[in-house]
């Protein structure tokens, strides 16, 4: 199962199948359940960034991250069955993964402090160290409004999701000069261009933000 994730994760998706923002939440767990395993990589491309983000956020390793990827891929196609509500699944992604999270982080701190007494380690079983608290509204709501964003703008042209993503989701901030290179756009465009994007992807936003 673990290498059937691998694939889907390094597998690229064609960009007209890559979200299919047309299909909901449900139809896709419903495909899953059904064993279509197009819907299985679709779900995984559409939450891959919400997932990634919270070990990321924690400044857990990037094979930490990548194993609580892996887990909680695991978990998901384990319950699927059992998600009743599938509108709430990015509820259930931010919890799992969170969990999952403070779990590889407890470890991580144990396995650097391990209790010796009498020569002998004693390891405590990581239930008594895992965090199980509910997440913050807060928290949450910022999770889900960040996932919100990114199928907005997966529901944009290419142009516009290649834009946005130079201006706003690069580590490393580009010029004016870098972008139009890039796009093979003039300059003067970029300032309209993004304009237009954002006024776009407003109105994809309108009502669910």
């Amino acid at each position: 199962m673990r290498t059937k994730i691998d694939q889907v994760k390094s597998k690229p998706i064609p960009q007209q199948e890559a979200d299919h923002p047309e299909l909901t939440d449900a139809e896709l767990v419903a495909g899953c359940i059904g064993k279509d395993p197009h819907c299985w990589e679709r779900l995984i491309h559409r939450y891959q960034r919400l997932i990634y983000s919270i070990p990321m956020k924690a400044r857990l390793s990037t094979e930490d991250a990548a194993d609580v990827f892996q887990t909680v891929c695991l978990k998901l196609l384990e319950n699927l069955p059992a998600l009743r509500q599938a509108e709430k699944l990015s509820s259930w992604l931010i919890t799992t993964t969170t969990r999952e999270t403070w779990r590889v982080s407890a470890a991580g701190r144990r396995s650097n402090r391990v209790m010796t007494e009498g020569g002998d380690s004693e390891i405590e079983s990581l239930s008594s160290i895992v965090d199980n608290r509910p997440i913050p509204d807060a928290e949450r709501i910022a999770l889900e409004q960040e996932q919100l964003v990114r199928e907005g703008i997966v529901s944009l042209s290419e142009r516009c999701q290649e834009l946005i993503t130079l201006l706003f989701y690069k580590k490393e901030e580009s010029s004016y000069v870098e972008i139009a290179r890039r796009m093979n756009m003039p300059v003067s465009s970029i300032g309209p261009t993004r304009a237009r994007c954002l006024e776009k992807l407003k109105k994809a936003l309108e009502g669910k933000l």
